[in-house]
């Protein structure tokens, strides 16, 4: 094994060890850990008998922190890189998670993939999301393309929207205003009338922001590229009977953005993007399990004013119909179909696609230790044709005595990523003759639970890709960029990783948490834009019952960045990120005053070569429930 794994478990080892001889003192009654995940297998399960590792991002972790975006807190995870979430607001989003790229991260929406079929990627926009609309995050790190499907080869990010939680009428508005005038303004109404449950929201966002390209030229200066973004949902359900509830949403977002020409030139350049999204969610309970569909079909436009203008447009239908079966206690499956259309339109040209799924996921409790996980799912796609993938992945739970419980885990997984759209019709740049994506993932760990208050995972993984995508750029004789389109890249594309994270409830008020990624890329020119090394430390203290503050410090690796000319590649420097934040509750918590000051330190870096990354900047906010 390569020196950073060697060096890695014997860290991971002597935290291990560490951490037991700290705790294994500690009396009280073996209890569940509280902690439930459904991401890993669409089941509710104890994290303690999930074969995954699941990051969570609570509603009060994202009510405590005005201004920061989706991408912010989704950077502060272990081993996640939002690459471009630190320039302005408009500039473009890369999901890295375990080296993938936006293909290969699913991004759900309340369980869905919302995808847009007029991206590169055919990925959801976190750039249209406001984030007060969220109720929870869910991150998966690993494959698990059996129960998702295309696209979830590197991890899963689950984002649960709101929904309505109240008996009576609750009015929930918020105000935020910070650096480079910004102000984001939030307003939702929810509340059940018999057998209604209903909620509206709305929110607004406006920024007028930085450059987007980065100035190195002393005799001018470069135009603030600003930003908006306005959205509004409905989400409705009823039921009719005990056993039966019908849920429907709707949805618009859009957003406006200043961009400039690319690296180092300024530009008066706009994008606009709009989406509207609807969808039918009925429930059906019966006897040892239950029947859902999800159903949602959404629509998008993107426009870009510049010397190059260009309008592209697309249509999204998702539906996955489960049947979730409890055969006893111990033994539990689903079954499903999931069907995905897209349409893609460029000018006069109006391609689309459908993949039809049908799939299972089988969970065994052999033994109160041991537990089974598999899935297979059979992805016939209109293009490829089929494609069989399937997962194993079993866990074992120790039981250390008292309320230390240590679980080993395992899994092993196939993927197949469809090329999207764009990347076979675009003009000038697809290619109707890719072969689709497939990959082999291979992970095992070990996380140790001391009781409630304390948890360390540390994973080894290994990935290679067959067929993989990206955009191949020409060059002429003087090493000056004269073009491409989207390619297969010849040969195999590995990567191996090793993880380690920990959170520690120190005392009823004080908590702290760390992780560390390093990855080993086979060829680094093949993940650009990626840290090889990913570390930080998360700290919060809750001064009073009313009033707390957190600490956050992240360090990103170097990367390998890609220029239009030679050299191709250019290392970008590590970097460190410190963030602060603040929260205070009057009037029994009806009322909430918080705010963050972001890249506290004001490091000066390279976010995305050529662009501008945010000086130290502050959001001040407040939240009042009625």
């Amino acid at each position: 094994m390569r020196t950073i794994f060697r060096k890695l478990s014997i860290a991971s080892l002597a935290i291990l060890t560490a951490s037991f001889n700290l705790f294994a003192q500690e009396e009280g009654q073996v209890r569940d850990l509280g902690k439930v995940v459904v991401t890993g297998n669409k089941f509710e399960t104890p994290i303690e008998k999930s074969g995954k590792v699941i990051y969570k991002i609570t509603a009060d972790e994202i009510r405590n922190s005005p201004g920061r975006t989706v991408a912010d807190l989704l950077n502060q995870l272990p081993g996640i890189n939002i690459d471009g979430a630190f320039g302005t607001p408009g500039t473009n989003l890369d999901y890295n998670i375990r080296g993938g790229r936006n293909a290969h991260t699913l991004i759900l929406i309340d369980g869905l993939p919302i995808n847009d079929p007029s991206g590169i990627a055919m990925d959801y926009d976190l750039r249209l999301l406001n984030a007060q609309a969220v109720e929870y995050i869910e991150v998966l790190k690993g494959a698990a393309s059996t129960l998702y499907g295309t696209g979830a080869v590197a991890g899963v990010i689950n984002i649960k929207l709101k929904a309505s939680t109240s008996e009576t009428p609750k009015v929930t508005l918020s105000q935020s205003i910070g650096s480079f005038s910004t102000s984001n303004t939030n307003a939702d109404v929810q509340g059940k009338a018999g057998k209604l449950s209903y909620l509206v929201a709305g929110a607004f966002a406006i920024s007028e922001g930085i450059s987007a390209a980065q100035d190195n030229d002393p005799a001018t200066d470069f135009g603030d590229d600003g930003f908006y973004r306005y959205s509004g949902r409905t989400k409705f359900a009823y039921d009719f009977s005990e056993a039966f509830n019908l849920g429907a949403n709707f949805s618009f977002e859009k957003l406006r953005s200043d961009y400039d020409d690319g690296a180092f030139v300024d530009a008066d350049n706009e994008f606009t993007l709009k989406q509207t999204s609807f969808g039918l969610n009925p429930k059906f309970k019966y006897n040892k399990g239950n029947l859902q569909l999800k159903f949602n079909h959404n629509q998008i436009k993107r426009d870009f004013v510049s010397a190059y203008p260009s309008t592209s447009e697309g249509e999204n239908t998702q539906a996955d119909l489960t049947n979730e079966y409890r055969f006893s206690n111990r033994v539990k499956t689903i079954v499903g179909v999931h069907y995905q259309g897209y349409k893609f339109v460029a000018g006069d040209n109006e391609p689309d696609a459908t993949n039809i799924d049908p799939y299972f996921n089988l969970a065994v409790d052999a033994t109160e230790a041991l537990t089974l996980n598999a899935g297979a799912r059979l992805n016939i796609n209109s293009e490829y044709g089929s494609n069989f993938v399937y997962s194993l992945n079993p866990s074992y739970l120790f039981n250390l005595g008292g309320e230390s419980k240590l679980k080993a885990f395992g899994s092993y997984s196939t993927a197949f990523i469809s090329p999207s759209l764009y990347q076979l019709f675009a003009p000038l740049y697809g290619n109707t003759a890719l072969e689709p994506q497939e990959t082999q993932s291979t992970e095992f760990g070990l996380s140790l639970y001391l009781g409630r208050n304390f948890t360390v995972n540390a994973e080894y993984f290994t990935r290679k890709e067959e067929n993989a995508i990206d955009f191949v750029s020409r060059f002429d004789n003087a090493g000056n960029y004269v073009g491409g389109g989207y390619d297969n890249v010849t040969g195999t594309r590995e990567i191996e990783g090793f993880e380690i994270d920990f959170q520690w409830q120190i005392i009823e008020p004080l908590s702290l948490s760390g992780n560390v990624a390093s990855y080993q890329f086979g060829n680094p020119a093949q993940f650009y834009r990626i840290p090889d090394l990913k570390l930080g430390f998360n700290t919060h203290y809750a001064i009073t019952s009313n009033t707390s503050v957190g600490v956050n410090y992240t360090r990103f690796g170097e990367r390998e960045a890609a220029i239009f000319s030679d050299p191709y590649l250019v290392k970008l420097e590590a970097y460190n990120m410190v963030d602060l934040s603040i929260s205070h509750k009057l009037f029994d918590g009806t009322l909430t005053l918080s705010g963050t000051v972001n890249n506290l330190l004001d490091e000066d870096f390279v976010g995305v070569y050529g662009f501008t990354t945010r000086p130290a900047n502050f959001t001040i906010g407040v939240t009042g429930t009625f």
